[in-house]
């Protein structure tokens, strides 16, 4: 795992087509609204937002247990479980958390183009990993840390930004040994996938708010008190 071109191709895809994410976050809010009609657009977007990083950190979840599986079937070679475990967990890992970004700015009505979307999406799974994210910054410090590392990653061009990011993330996949514990890997796997995606969710949720007009701005204390979800 020590050549992270495979993955910086990966971390400019998602599973779906973006026109595909758009059509099913605007359901969701349709949804959603004719459900809690007459809530401001601000308690929508954070309502579907919740239900897309739950989702999300559901599947993940799910299958970074599913390949801890083999390492309790006795007779599974070992290096190998963990090899393709890892591999396959952080691709799908990351492609999901990708996708997740971009539905979440849907849910918004962040107007950006692809290019950029891309380039702020490899910001905020960058962001996510470090230690200011788990500093819980200001949501407007937030803001400025991702336009300005948007900014280099648009300069710089999306292939090569790419290569950066997977740069940070392979090493703290590789270091996983913790797949090879019988029946203690799943539940492991599993939960450390729900913080990342949990993790990248809240911090795309908190930088794309930001887009709406300030006197609308209620901050996610105000939605967190009075949406059903």
């Amino acid at each position: 795992m020590t050549d992270n071109g495979w993955l910086s191709k990966i971390l400019m895809l998602t599973g779906k087509s973006l026109p595909a994410i758009q059509a099913e976050v605007h359901s969701m809010k349709r949804d959603y609204d004719l459900k809690h009609g007459g809530k401001p657009h601000r308690y929508i977007a954070y309502g579907v937002s919740s239900k897309l990083i739950k989702r999300a950190a559901i599947k993940t979840a799910a299958f970074g247990g599913l390949v801890s599986v083999p390492a309790t079937i006795p007779g599974v070679g070992l290096v190998g479980t963990l090899l393709a475990g890892i591999t396959a967990d952080l691709v799908y890992l990351v492609r999901t958390q990708i996708e997740l970004c971009y539905s979440i700015s849907i849910a918004y009505d962040v107007q950006m183009d692809e290019e950029e979307l891309k380039a702020v999406s490899l910001a905020l799974l960058g962001f996510s990993g470090s230690a200011e994210a788990a500093k819980g910054i200001a949501v407007r410090t937030l803001r400025g840390v991702v336009d300005e590392m948007t900014a280099a990653y648009l300069r710089r061009g999306i292939p090569d930004s790419a290569m950066d990011v997977s740069a940070k993330l392979i090493p703290k996949f590789a270091g996983k040994a913790y797949r090879l514990i019988p029946f203690l890997g799943i539940p492991i796997s599993a939960s450390l996938n729900i913080a990342s995606t949990m993790m990248v969710g809240n911090q795309a949720r908190k930088y794309f708010s930001t887009w709406e007009d300030s006197a609308e701005y209620l901050g996610e204390a105000g939605c967190q008190s009075e949406i059903v979800t």
